[in-house]
């Protein structure tokens, strides 16, 4: 199984390296495509999350102990990944047998040029790995994002936060799916399956989901039953508070996850326009919604930079631009090494232009929410700012629902979610109300 979780991790590398997606995406295309097992990708998916966070700590251990120049691309992975598993957690029962392994699982793939440096997986089993974890924190991201989470946070929080997102198991959120069964159904078949359902205080209608088994789990995912999402996307749907017979328009929309939270609080009942750039994702959330039992979205491909393909004037809008994605980093921690402040730079501008033109689509006196996964001040409230100079129409409401933090700059109206605070994804999000 080792050997196997392994190569399915090579594998997942070199979709990513070919296609520039994450490798948690690479994963699970690498393990469809192979013949792999649910505990190999389990063991992958540990590595690789584990390589994610500490792949430029690796690296810089094995350049101090040895010559990296004279192995190849593969050769140096599986060499990186072996020593990430080791030295950051993950036990393998024989490590002789596990390089057997490999070399008879890999065949005429197995690099040659590796044998000579087996060895040194032996001393990386000795180091003292609590000295690792005490002086490679801030070595784990780029120099500019540790800078800039520090002015934003203040040092000693920067540090907290950053060491909390390598060092915590992020928690499941899961919301009940009552357009198909009522509540007690469900939490009935989950208790019966497992699937422990524990109530997250803060807001009512999300839990923290637990399962034993996930094979259980996955039945009730199957059946539409409950879904999965991050309790900042829950609560961004909370503060907007869509009801019944409502219009609503969801720009940036796919997969779907605030339509289908928003098609709750609606009962099913009123209308949801949903929107999305990409016509892959638009047929996506399409096919997901009918599955989930949503009734009242209608989904349409448009570009929201430019002006929409509709006429109609809506109750709430709620805007969730592409973004930097600097929140997921606690999920997704290979982002931490591809994100660039040009990105931040651009996103903004996108930002900008895509909340400038959804405005439009406001009644008098209605609502429109703007939210980012992101935790930058270029993304939030820079672009905050720019559209109330811009749109004095506009003003800010004070967020009643008290969970995280008040915006910077002033902008106490609105919130700010952090991982190693709310146990959540890190998070922006405003609410303006348009003048009647």
């Amino acid at each position: 199984m080792e050997a196997k979780a392994l190569i399915l991790c090579l594998e997942a590398l070199k979709i990513t390296r070919r296609e520039k997606i994450s490798p948690s995406s690479s994963l699970y295309i690498a393990y469809r495509k192979g013949k792999y097992g649910t505990s190999e990708l389990r063991m992958a998916r540990k590595i690789l999350h584990l390589y994610s966070i500490y792949r430029k700590t690796i690296n810089n251990i094995l350049t101090n102990i040895m010559d990296t120049l004279d192995l190849s691309w593969e050769a140096k992975k599986i060499l990186e990944l072996l020593s990430t598993s080791i030295l950051y957690g993950l036990r393998f029962r024989d490590i002789e047998k596990l390089v057997l392994d490999l070399r008879r699982t890999l065949g005429k793939d197995w690099p040659k040029e590796l044998e000579k440096h087996i060895g040194l997986i032996r001393f990386l089993d000795k180091i003292d790995r609590s000295i690792l974890f005490k002086e490679h924190v801030v070595e784990n991201y780029q120099e500019w994002f540790v800078k800039y989470v520090e002015e934003l946070l203040g040092r000693v929080e920067a540090r907290r936060y950053l060491g909390f997102q390598d060092n915590v198991n992020p928690p499941i959120y899961a919301v009940l799916n009552k357009l198909k069964k009522n509540e007690e159904e469900i939490i009935k078949i989950a208790e019966e399956n497992n699937v422990h359902l524990r109530i997250d205080k803060r807001l009512p209608g999300i839990y923290i989901l637990e399962a034993e088994d996930t094979r259980r789990l996955k039945k009730l995912l199957d059946a539409g039953l409950i879904t999965i999402q991050d309790f900042s996307s829950y609560y961004a749907v909370r503060i907007l508070d869509p009801k019944p017979q409502e219009k609503i328009l969801d720009v940036c929309s796919a997969p779907g996850t605030k339509t289908f939270l928003m098609t709750l609080n609606m009962k099913n009942r009123g209308l949801i326009v949903s929107i999305d750039s990409s016509w892959t994702r638009i047929k996506g959330q399409k096919k997901r919604m009918k599955f989930l039992g949503v009734e009242i979205a209608y989904e349409i491909q448009a570009d929201a930079r430019y002006p929409l393909p509709i006429q109609e004037k809506f109750d709430k809008v709620i805007v969730d631009p592409p973004c930097s994605s600097t929140g997921l980093i606690w999920r997704e921690p290979f982002y931490r090494w591809f994100i660039k402040p040009r990105h931040i730079r651009a996103f903004a501008k996108l930002q900008s232009e895509i909340l400038n033109t959804s405005s439009k689509y406001v009644k008098d006196g209605g609502l429109l929410l703007y939210s980012t996964c992101s935790i930058t001040i270029e993304e939030n409230e820079y672009v905050v700012e720019d559209f109330l100079k811009m749109n004095p129409e506009f003003s800010l409401v004070d967020i009643e629902i008290e969970v995280g933090s008040r915006g910077l700059r002033g902008l106490e109206e609105s919130r700010r979610l952090y991982p190693h605070r709310d146990l959540c994804n890190g998070f922006f999000v405003t609410l303006f109300r348009k003048k009647d």
